[in-house]
């Protein structure tokens, strides 16, 4: 099986930025959660004066995610979504992708899970309720990320991992090989 890290890897750009930028232009009214997106600014500049890698991201997006109680039919904005953002999936995956294929995402489970249903591939991401904005579980980075995939496929043989972050480290650990992603260039992970 091959792993891949979802954002800046196999889709270009960052799609939950992008989601919450498509519910602005069509549903302003989300904006009145512009408070907490002031607090996810502040969060996330104290988590890059602590250890990116192991610090818990829970709190920075679930000011972020203040927005979503907001959307109205968001089943229906979210098809509406991966219709026009499918096109950002990056043609090399698109090429190699294999029905085994899992992917593992700091991402909402909510976000992802339709492109990856269209996809026929697994996913691993965090969980997040839409109707309240609230992380359910951990951000699913970092070292998190192999612990969930550890427990959701204990003794799992990864024959390739890609990701363009440096802190999927723990991940890239796991794997026989692990590759570095930077935009179109896929290459070996840096030692």
């Amino acid at each position: 099986m091959n792993v891949f890290d979802f954002d800046g890897t196999i889709y270009s750009g960052d799609s939950t930025l992008d989601f919450t930028l498509y519910c602005l232009a069509r549903q302003p009214r989300i904006l009145r959660a512009l408070p907490r997106w002031s607090r996810a600014l502040i969060s996330a500049l104290d988590m890059l004066r602590d250890d990116p890698v192991s610090r818990d991201a829970t709190r920075c997006k679930e000011h972020l995610y203040a927005y979503l109680p907001l959307v109205r039919d968001m089943p229906g904005t979210l098809e509406r979504f991966w219709s026009g953002h499918a096109r950002k999936l990056r043609e090399w995956y698109l090429e190699m992708k294999r029905p085994d294929d899992i992917i593992i995402s700091a991402g909402p489970r909510f976000l992802l899970q339709p492109v990856c249903d269209k996809l026929r591939v697994s996913l691993i991401a965090s969980d997040v309720d839409p109707a309240t904005g609230r992380c359910v579980s951990r951000v699913c980075r970092g070292w998190v990320k192999a612990e969930r995939f550890n427990a959701e496929y204990p003794g799992a043989d990864i024959d390739s991992f890609y990701s363009d972050s440096g802190s999927d480290l723990p991940m890239a650990k796991l794997a026989r090989r692990a590759y570095m992603v930077r935009g179109k260039r896929v290459m070996d992970w840096p030692e």
